[in-house]
């Protein structure tokens, strides 16, 4: 049977952050920033994400700003958010979870804390796990990784999964409490229990009650990472782990080790203002283009325009990776923005071949580097249209989105394309065409930049062919003679 998917979220936003403060924040915590986000912002997109559409938010310590915060925000439009007031906010904060107990629609939720910084995978491994009338806490069993361990809730698993004990104090433990639960609502009856006895009531108590029956389990968070963001230090470990979480596993050496070090600096300086992608994409666009016009007005009395040419179009190679990161840093993904990134990035390439080849026409009077800077362009434009109309048909606006057959393959052609796999990569040839127009070898920098695209072609040739043949064999398979 397939798992009920949640859709409603309780995020507790009410605590007054006292060591936060004493750090030097002047706004409540759930309005700390932390990689251009406030933290209570960051964990409603974050749950958005992945399914969530409906959030209960209990406020408490200065509340008014708190709701301000959110209210008129364009990126959390189309969501429905209610607020709730705990006004015993100095209680534990089982007593706000209590609050948001009317507001919730039937069903399990989601529950999780505004100073918690959670990677979406957390959220889309409780998607799997339902609550079974009780609850599913995502624990991190990478108790190396913990950057205040003195601070964290620690639990120690039993038998099936189940949560034996629950506290920041327990002896034994093999497991940390990452903030984020899948809870049905028998959890508000556990917290009503103690609180009636105790007149307080914490959420680990509540847990444990839960615990106590066998109705309290983990769900391993794997290679995920938190952060619970208290102090000055959590709140720097935090944003120094979304940054490291912006390198893609796709990333080669270069783009790792000099594009994301170039790009990640230009990200942190615009984090906290208004830019967008699309922003950073048309700075990108701009340098690109400059490259290319600066690469064709070079004569025989001024190469030293190439070499700035090739530096100028690395520049707007190490600028291409900010507009992801932002995206990625401030949930800014937008099927425009990726189409704006996608075609931009060929109009840079195909023109900086083609300037290339008036460079070099100018420069030696041959005609032979003109027609090969054309036949690059025109080769390159030809296949960028036939996979913009294959990514048009298919719903996506990037390059990478592009399925190729040939890698299905095992003949000398896939196996010579693997071998060359990197040099397609922008990150790598930007930074070699930028080496080459440095030491005068631009005749060798447009030949490869040729065989380059010569190469795509073919590629999207056998392709195209590939699927032309799958299409005839499926129509003969449904009307045989």
């Amino acid at each position: 049977m397939a798992t009920a998917q949640v859709n409603q979220a309780v995020i507790l936003a009410a605590g007054m952050g006292t060591r936060i403060a004493k750090g030097g924040a002047t706004e409540p915590k759930p309005l700390v920033r932390v990689g251009g986000l406030t933290l209570l912002k960051r964990a409603v997109l974050t749950a958005r994400s992945q399914g969530v559409t409906r959030f209960v938010i209990v406020v408490g310590n200065e509340s008014a700003r708190v709701r301000a915060s959110l209210a008129g925000d364009p990126d959390v439009a189309g969501l429905e958010i209610v607020f709730v007031e705990n006004e015993r906010f100095d209680l534990a904060n089982g007593v706000s979870v209590l609050a948001a107990r009317p507001y919730l629609q039937p069903g399990e939720f989601f529950l999780t804390m505004s100073d918690h910084i959670v990677e979406k995978s957390i959220y889309a491994t409780l998607q799997h796990e339902p609550a079974r009338g009780g609850l599913v806490l995502a624990v991190d069993r990478k108790l190396d990784t913990i950057f205040d361990m003195d601070d964290a809730t620690k639990v120690r698993v039993g038998p099936h999964e189940t949560i034996a004990s629950i506290g920041k104090t327990i002896p034994e433990f093999d497991a940390v409490d990452t903030g984020v639960f899948r809870c049905d609502f028998a959890l508000f009856d556990a917290l009503d229990a103690v609180f009636r006895a105790k007149g307080n009531v914490s959420l680990s108590d509540g847990v444990q009650a839960l615990a106590a029956s066998g109705k309290a389990r983990v769900a391993d968070v794997g290679e995920a990472w938190w952060q619970d963001v208290d102090t000055v230090e959590t709140k720097a470990h935090a944003e120094k782990m979304l940054f490291k979480s912006l390198t893609k596993k796709i990333d080669g050496p270069v783009s790792r080790h000099i594009n994301r070090r170039f790009s990640k600096t230009i990200t942190r300086l615009v984090m906290n203002t208004n830019i967008v992608p699309n922003h950073m994409t048309a700075v990108g666009l701009v340098v690109g283009i400059a490259s290319a016009v600066v690469t064709a007005m070079a004569t025989p009395a001024s190469l030293w325009l190439i070499a700035l040419g090739g530096v100028l179009y690395q520049v707007s190679s190490m600028i291409d990776g900010c507009d992801g990161e932002i995206a990625r840093l401030k949930f800014k993904h937008s099927a425009r923005g990726e189409w704006f990134d996608t075609i931009s990035d060929d109009v840079i390439n195909l023109g900086y071949q083609l300037a290339m080849g008036f460079a070099l026409y100018r420069i030696t009077g041959q005609t032979v580097w003109l027609h090969l800077g054309i036949a690059s362009f025109v080769l390159g434009w030809f296949v960028a249209g036939s996979l913009y109309r294959k990514l048009i048909a298919e719903g996506k606006g990037t390059h990478l989105a592009v399925e190729w057959s040939f890698q299905q393959q095992t003949g000398w052609f896939a196996r010579f394309c693997a071998r060359l796999e990197f040099v397609a990569h922008r990150d790598f040839y930007a930074l070699a065409l930028m080496f080459l127009a440095i030491f005068g070898q631009l005749k060798v920098a447009l030949v490869l930049s040729f065989a380059t695209v010569a190469i795509v072609f073919a590629q999207w040739a056998v392709t195209t062919a590939s699927e032309a043949a799958a299409r005839r064999a499926r129509q003969t398979a449904v009307t045989p003679d």
